[in-house]
């Protein structure tokens, strides 16, 4: 991001966001832009995440959870490396980052691929029937939503501090 439009930006949203009682005395401004750099790593490694599943998925004669298994291994060192390097600027303990980012990966891989990928996938095929099309690629979807949800917070709180 251009550092003269991306400062704008932080201060912009951070302005409108601290309107809000709630956040007025728990945002600042840093943390508005980690956010925004956070957003920018995430819908970059939703694509390459989501691409390689669809490819694969179609390309590869194995089941559609060992594909996500293996998709998510690879976007693991992506989004770790440029959350560390570009969303949170990070300068700690590689190590450390590393081993806690390993530990919410494994968490994430069996919480929001297994458990979930099976609840919701088995709910849109009682919904849309098997085969069709929310069944196929609505799932994946799902499942990055609700990780996404909750890694914010841990990145910044706990990996990346």
């Amino acid at each position: 991001m251009d550092k003269p439009f991306a400062a704008k930006l932080t201060n912009t949203v951070h302005a409108v966001l601290t309107r809000i009682p709630f956040l007025k005395s728990r945002l600042t401004p840093e943390t508005v832009g980690q956010f925004l750099r956070y957003l920018v790593v995430g819908f970059t490694t939703f694509g390459v995440e989501y691409t390689l599943f669809i490819l694969f998925r179609r390309w590869l004669p194995i089941p559609e959870l060992v594909v996500n298994i293996g998709v998510y291994s690879i976007i693991f060192w992506l989004n770790f490396l440029l959350n560390r390097q570009f969303a949170f600027r990070s300068k700690a303990n590689l190590f450390r980052q590393l081993l806690a980012y390993g530990f919410l990966f494994a968490f994430n891989l069996v919480v929001g691929n297994i458990l979930l990928f099976s609840a919701i996938r088995q709910g849109l095929v009682l919904l849309a029937g098997e085969g069709s099309w929310p069944v196929m690629y609505l799932p994946k979807i799902l499942i990055m939503v609700f990780i996404v949800s909750w890694n914010f917070i841990l990145y910044k709180k706990v990996i990346y501090t």
